[in-house]
């Protein structure tokens, strides 16, 4: 009698793994790895194949992310923004076993430590994205071994990293001339000197975000006004010494999160 076609009779490799385990979730993905060795196997061929990983806001226990960590080796992408479960100890593997990630979000992954970016400072040379905003663990030694040994970072988060020094992040912005975008929200330790710097190197700038940034002033985004040619966007929402004076000279061309505030009029004294 003539067997039925089952599902393990189609072609792993080329319709399993590319066709139908991308429309799982991560959580179906270990549901089905359970179920035999067989789908242990087809399932570790899925993950070895993966070059996106994203895991934002989900809680998972360290064997699961050491499955990952195993099986994952030619990730480009990796997203564990607000992965609280996260630690060192299961990061830096999966770090080390794939060197050639272009984008990284590590963005309030609360317990790690500055530790873990190791791997990615020494050996991801093809780093173009980094995120790492709410991270109170980045320090300033850290943020200059990156400028020390990265060079082609264009989209960086340091949003609310209050930690590091306003000298770091003027290294950081003198080695990376091709930031496009830049996120320093949050960050009161910004002055007038970042922005004269970001004005002087940050040549390609398209997106800059200062918002809470309450040091600077009408000097410093006047210093952008004139040299950021490139500049689309500018958000200096919550800077209380930066006025319309200075925002005018770029409205035209730069969309801004604050509207043209609309002039005093002048008193007219009529003779009685």
């Amino acid at each position: 009698m003539k067997r039925n076609t089952q599902l393990f009779d189609l072609y792993w490799e080329d319709i399993l793994v590319s066709k139908v385990l991308p429309y799982l979730t991560i959580r179906e993905c270990f549901s089905f790895r359970c179920v035999s060795k067989t789908c242990l196997q087809i399932i570790n061929m899925y993950f070895a194949k993966l070059k996106s990983l994203k895991l934002m806001n989900k809680g998972f226990s360290p064997h699961t992310f050491n499955v990952f960590a195993m099986s994952c080796t030619k990730l480009t992408v990796l997203n564990l923004s607000r992965c609280t479960t996260v630690y060192d100890a299961d990061l830096i593997p999966m770090l080390l076993r794939n060197q050639n990630l272009v984008n990284l979000n590590l963005s309030q992954c609360k317990n790690v430590t500055a530790k873990c970016l190791q791997p990615v400072i020494l050996y991801c040379n093809n780093l173009r994205i980094l995120k790492l905003a709410r991270c109170p663990w980045l320090t300033t030694g850290a943020m200059e071994a990156l400028a020390l040994h990265q060079s082609m970072l264009v989209d960086v988060d340091l949003s609310y990293c209050l930690t590091i020094s306003e000298s770091c992040i003027l290294i950081f912005i003198k080695k990376f001339r091709h930031l496009t975008t830049f996120n320093l929200e949050g960050n009161k330790q910004i002055t007038d000197k970042c922005l004269y710097g970001i004005s002087k190197y940050s040549v390609s700038l398209k997106l800059l975000n200062l918002g809470g940034c309450s040091e600077i002033t009408d000097k410093g985004v006047r210093a952008l006004a004139h040299h950021s040619t490139k500049l689309e966007g500018l958000l200096v929402r919550g800077c209380t010494k930066v006025t319309e004076n200075s925002l005018k000279l770029m409205r035209s061309r730069v969309h801004l999160d604050r509207r043209a505030t609309d002039p005093v009029p002048v008193p007219i004294y009529v003779q009685i």
